[in-house]
């Protein structure tokens, strides 16, 4: 046996950095995203890598050295530069770096192992040419062939009659084939010249150039193609390009084909600097099939920092027509859309100041829609502008602060105002840890200019009759609370927090005010503490009342967490209160103060976790709302979810009649189970007890077969609310994924159908300006 150290700095080979990560990539289906991990294991390689070290070592049977050219032969084994190299014949000519291995040779390097019949490379110019190789890279499970592998320098490759998969075996389950594939790993781009997919053997489809990315890098190319079909538009076939025109800009095209609709073009540019982020997204459908006309839609959003204390957030949205979301849409949140939002505002902030101006519009989808606490007038109020105010000294443990806001409300054929509201106030405080203590002395000085006033008849519930308005309201509000924790004999940490707030808010009828922006807050455990019972400025309600509350939790001590947490509380009212918005349903309050409210979490491990919120009517002796849902098991395993939730009298009745409400009883359940090894089925249904219907209900199967492919298909029949008739349509869709580990997938993501939460959609509620 010879044994050579080579000490030459050029024998680090090309052979390595040839092959290190010239297949190591996810084809063209993929282009925007990086590779996938796979799960099809290789058999490790019986080769070993090198310990280290610059030095180059060579062992053979039969060696000679002569005018710098080393021959071995036999069982020659080369160690170079973290690489093995295994071959019965290799030649190296030290003068001009080139080395020539035939009869057989293995090669392995840091995640990728390769045999070939021959190869001959230069190591100072990076080049070099392989024959009749099969690789495997280890990290990826990617494995193929080429009849001829060509380095050509700079990292760049040329693969001839190639073709890769990352399924085990002689017969694949799939496998791509290519004449040629250019790959040019500086820019992380690949090429295939005359590809062909085939599935177990069979050519199912045939490209002749497709471009592809070789690493986790951003590039253009085409994404993941969407397959389905549903009711309402037909088979739809969905193809995304992406663009990437640099590290912080990019674009999609989405084209969508839809049988009963038409050939629908989208699409989306997004750009990202360090002080600023937005996107642009728009639609353009040519010729509805169906609707008879053309469609469109266009969104933009923008999110930035001007200065240092400067911010800045655009959104403007636009569709064609009203029932654009109703018919192009399987979103189950966009088909009930009923305005949307066009805004700019501007924000300066230091430390005690903030200042904000607003201007905001909407584009009205339907004049009228039902929502919590009243039949609302679908147009809201536009701000023209709204500027805000508010002040705060960093004094302690005395504060003096002043909120203050200017608003021009518009809408057509509605009356409107010019708002000035000020409330200046005197704030104490203190906290030391065990208990803490808050006051608060304020005084709500508000204007309004109406305008319009010819067209009040308009509003169903509030008739001004003059054109100026003044409201001064004076309020108290004084909070304690205390915290205990005691340690149990497991370890375990008991908090009690009991808390108490006394509110005083003088009262104004304020029944001749429109209502702008107000409405109903949701009542919860934090709300009930809160210095006013409406969201907004247009009501504020009377109060004389004293909140009462209390709150535990158990921590664990091994984990850390709180495992179980609950909450107990109740406002209760000196005084009647008198304040309130038309044509309300309930909302929590009474005459006497609000519902007895109780909120809890119980989470014992990782596998299961529930939740609930009841609130108790005291004065009519029933139940208002009732909220509960648990979670059993984990995701990717068997996982179980449950929910209930009641919303009594939360929308007036689908008529014009004033004084009838609706009540809303749901329940939802929602599974995902493997079956075996190679099944995994999810499920999902809501069902409506007051409308005796399905609100959703969902199907899917994922068939994996193979370690390298699998088949998704999931089907979906829904509800889609019509806000132009107040009715409801039947709708059915179906979506069919396709995987190939390690190429990339066909169809639409099981995700996009499946929610975490079995109630995907929340009630409507009582939205800002829309009585």
């Amino acid at each position: 046996m010879i044994h050579f150290k080579l000490h030459s700095a050029t024998c680090a080979g090309v052979l390595g950095w040839a092959l290190s990560g010239a297949l190591i990539y996810t084809p063209a289906v993929l282009a925007a995203a990086g590779s996938n991990t796979q799960s099809c294991p290789i058999a490790p390689p019986p080769l070993s890598l090198p310990a280290g070290g610059d030095a180059s070592t060579l062992v053979a049977d039969q060696a000679n050295m002569a005018n710098d050219i080393a021959t071995a032969q036999g069982h020659v084994h080369l160690e170079r530069n973290g690489q093995t190299l295994e071959a019965p014949y290799v030649r190296y000519n030290r003068k001009t770096s080139e080395a020539a291995a035939h009869g057989g040779l293995k090669y392995l390097r840091q995640g990728l192992y390769l045999t070939a019949d021959k190869g001959n490379l230069n190591v100072d110019r990076d080049t070099g040419e392989f024959d009749n190789t099969h690789y495997s890279v280890l990290d990826s499970g990617v494995r193929g062939k080429a009849d001829r592998f060509k380095s050509l320098g700079n990292n760049k490759y040329q693969l001839h009659d190639a073709d890769y998969s990352t399924c085990p075996g002689p017969t694949k389950a799939w496998l791509l084939s290519a004449r040629r594939f250019d790959i040019d790993r500086k820019t992380g781009r690949g090429v295939a010249h005359d590809a062909t997919m085939k599935i177990y053997g069979v050519p199912v489809l045939y490209t002749p150039y497709i471009s592809f990315p070789v690493d986790n890098q951003r590039h253009t190319g085409f994404m993941t193609p969407t397959i389905g079909a549903s009711s309402n538009a037909g088979f739809e076939l969905t193809t995304p390009y992406y663009i990437n025109l640099a590290p912080n800009y990019d674009a999609t095209l989405v084209p969508r084909l839809m049988t009963k609709r038409g050939f629908q073009l989208g699409g989306q540019l997004r750009y990202l600097t360090k002080h600023q982020y937005g996107e642009f997204d728009a639609q353009l459908l040519p010729y509805d099939l169906n609707y008879g006309a053309e469609r469109d839609f266009e969104h933009f959003e923008h999110t930035g920092q001007l200065t240092p204390h400067i911010g800045i957030q655009a959104r403007y949205t636009r569709v064609s027509d009203k029932s654009y979301f109703h018919d192009l849409s399987t979103n189950l949140v966009r088909t009930s859309k009923y305005q949307l939002d066009r805004s700019l505002e501007l924000t300066a902030a230091q430390p005690g100041v903030k200042f904000s101006l607003l201007a905001q519009d909407f584009q009205i989808l339907y004049p009228y829609y039902q929502g919590l606490g009243g039949r609302f007038d679908g147009r809201p109020y536009q701000r023209m502008p709204q500027a805000t105010l508010n002040l705060l000294t960093p004094t302690a443990p005395f504060q003096a602060g002043l909120d203050a806001q200017f608003t021009n409300f518009r809408r057509s054929h509605s009356v409107g105002a010019y708002r000035t509201d000020l409330r200046p106030r005197l704030l104490w405080g203190t906290d030391h840890g065990a208990w803490y203590a808050n006051s608060e002395v304020a005084y709500r000085i508000t204007h309004y200019d109406l305008n319009h006033l010819q067209d009040a008849s308009n509003d169903r519930f509030v008739h001004p009759n003059h054109s100026t308005i003044n409201r001064e309201i004076p309020s108290f509000k004084a909070d304690a609370g205390l915290r205990f924790s005691r340690t149990l004999d497991n370890g375990w940490i008991q908090t009690l927090e009991p808390r108490m707030q006394y509110l005083l808010v003088s009262y104004q009828n304020q029944s001749n005010i429109p209502v702008f922006d107000s409405g109903s807050a949701t009542l919860n455990y934090d709300q009930l503490f809160a210095g006013n019972r409406y969201s907004g400025i247009d009501r504020i309600g009377d109060a004389n009342q004293i909140t009462v509350g209390v709150s535990s939790r158990f921590i664990s001590p091994s984990a850390g967490r709180t495992v179980a947490r609950i909450g107990l509380g109740r406002v209760t009212s000196f005084r009647a209160l008198r304040v309130n918005l038309p044509n309300s349903g309930v909302t929590g309050y009474g005459k006497r103060g609000s519902d007895y409210l109780a909120e809890g979490m119980f989470s014992p491990s990782d596998l299961f976790a529930a939740r609930a919120t009841v609130a108790y009517n005291p004065e009519k002796k029933r139940l208002d709302r009732a909220i509960a849902g648990a979670t059993i098991g984990r995701n990717g395993g068997y996982q179980l979810d449950l929910g209930y939730r009641y919303y009594r009298e939360y929308r007036p009745a689908r008529t014009n009649i004033s004084g009838q409400f609706e009540t809303l009883s749901q329940a939802a359940i929602g599974i995902r189970a493997p079956i075996g090894s190679r099944v995994n089925v999810i499920g999902q249904w809501n069902y409506s007890f007051k409308d005796h219907q399905n609100i959703e209900t969902l199907a899917g199967l994922e068939y994996r077969p193979s370690c390298c492919y699998a088949a998704r298909l999931v089907w979906r029949h829904f509800v889609a609310n019509d806000a132009s008739n107040y009715k409801s349509t039947q709708r059915n869709a179906i979506m069919f994924q396709f995987v190939l580990r390690g190429l990339g997938r066909f169809g639409d993501k099981m995700s996009s159908f499946v929610h975490n939460d079995v109630f995907n959609n929340t009630p409507p509620a009582l939205s800002a300006g829309h009585l």
